[in-house]
């Protein structure tokens, strides 16, 4: 990549902590100097019984599609006070992977970030979509995980001291 090129990023989000953090991530590396055109995909795994009545799953849609809207905007209203350029907007609703993967093969990106959250038994679906995201994509994935900041003494830390 050229230096006066922009790079391509998708930032894959959801509702979670692990959204904003990915989207804190991509900030600071913005304010280090990335210069990028960013395509958010803020995706929700929702699946509906097929027996479900019609009215009961528009309203599911819509709650979904209000609530999305709103931390899209956020995500969104986020990154351009840095100064990053949002290029594009997709809100998924359903099979995230896949959608992932059908975009980042169009646009093919320099770098694919995404958060994630711990492992535990309720979350095991959406650890094991993470997991094949980072292992299935062409393009670097930038892994961001929750943490609380600690602070570090460097003259006690022996790896600093090196």
């Amino acid at each position: 990549m050229e230096l006066d090129e922009r790079g391509k990023v998708i930032l894959v989000v959801d509702d979670s902590e692990c959204g904003r953090i990915a989207t804190e991530r991509l900030v600071s590396l913005a304010k280090k100097g990335l210069r990028a055109d960013v395509f958010i995909i803020y995706g929700v795994n929702v699946k509906i019984l097929p027996m479900t009545p019609q009215e009961k799953e528009m309203k599911i849609y819509m709650d979904l599609g209000v609530k999305s809207s709103k931390l899209v905007e956020f995500y969104r209203d986020r990154l351009e006070n840095e100064g990053i350029n949002v290029e594009q907007i997709n809100i998924i609703f359903g099979d995230i992977l896949d959608e992932v993967l059908k975009f980042e093969r169009l646009i093919n990106p320099d770098l694919i970030i995404l958060g994630v959250g711990k492992h535990n038994f309720l979350r095991g679906l959406l650890r094991s979509l993470q997991e094949r995201l980072i292992f299935d994509t062409a393009s670097p994935v930038l892994v961001c995980k929750a943490y609380e900041a600690k602070e570090v003494d460097l003259g006690k830390c022996a790896k600093c001291r090196l």
